[in-house]
């Protein structure tokens, strides 16, 4: 089955560039993506989970999507101005579209093992120095807001291998990173150090959290959702998660 469905896949990337040398190359959209989020973004080779997948939705949709990939904040700003039609990675955004959920993040507080940090709950962040992906402060809810208000030192960072870096270098006490972004980058930072890594603790502090898409034109977000649906049922959005599994 999955040999077909590599084939299929193939021939539609043929047809795509038959089109486009006849000159009916399908209407391009441009779509927002953080900076790199390995495996979810992966900015240098305009790929990642979440870009394929997103890449197949808007195939789906008759659509070359075109990803930006830029801080959170100037996506914001972007998809404002009309810049780019629709913003990936997003919970909460009341201005705009929101589309259905297309994928699922588990994000937890990471510490230093040797430090024996105790967190049971978000409140406990407080106390702590905190280095979080940028927005987190919005994405993952007023409680977490509010624990993090009483840090006298929190920080928001657009490239996470930073964050890893900073927790593996003791200078900060708590950083807040989805487990397969972290697992990945760690072991980049792990190569290029060609030397062990200090251990680590994952605390589950988090309910996990689901992504959608932001769209400025309510039709294009409606029409999202029904190809999101029919890749769902025909197997292409498996098909696409299957490539990145661990």
């Amino acid at each position: 089955m999955e040999f077909w469905r590599s084939c299929l896949k193939t021939l539609l990337f043929v047809a795509i560039l038959l089109v486009s040398s006849w000159g009916w190359a399908l209407p391009l959209l441009r779509v927002a993506f953080s900076l790199d989020k390995p495996p979810y973004v992966i900015h240098e080779t305009s790929s990642g989970l979440e870009v394929e997948l997103l890449r197949q939705v808007f195939l789906d949709m008759g659509y070359e999507m075109i990803p930006v990939f830029q801080p959170p904040a100037r996506s914001v700003r972007s998809l404002e101005l009309g810049r780019v039609a629709a913003m990936a990675t997003i919970t909460n955004m009341p201005k705009f579209h929101l589309s259905d959920s297309y994928i699922t993040f588990q994000n937890f507080a990471w510490t230093l093992k040797s430090k024996s940090f105790r967190l049971n709950a978000l409140s406990d962040l407080g106390k702590r120095s905190v280095i979080a992906f940028q927005n987190a402060r919005y994405f993952l809810g007023p409680e977490f807001s509010a624990a993090i208000s009483k840090s006298s030192d929190y920080q928001e960072y657009a490239e996470q291998r930073r964050q890893i870096k900073m927790l593996m270098m003791d200078r900060v006490d708590v950083i807040i990173c989805e487990e397969r972004t972290f697992r990945m980058n760690q072991e980049i930072l792990r190569k290029a150090s060609n030397q062990p890594l200090p251990e680590v603790e994952k605390h589950a502090l988090f309910e996990k959290s689901q992504y959608s898409v932001a769209f400025r034109d309510k039709k294009m977000r409606d029409l999202f959702n029904k190809s999101l649906k029919r890749i769902r049922e025909n197997g292409d959005l498996k098909f696409v998660f299957n490539r990145y599994a661990d």
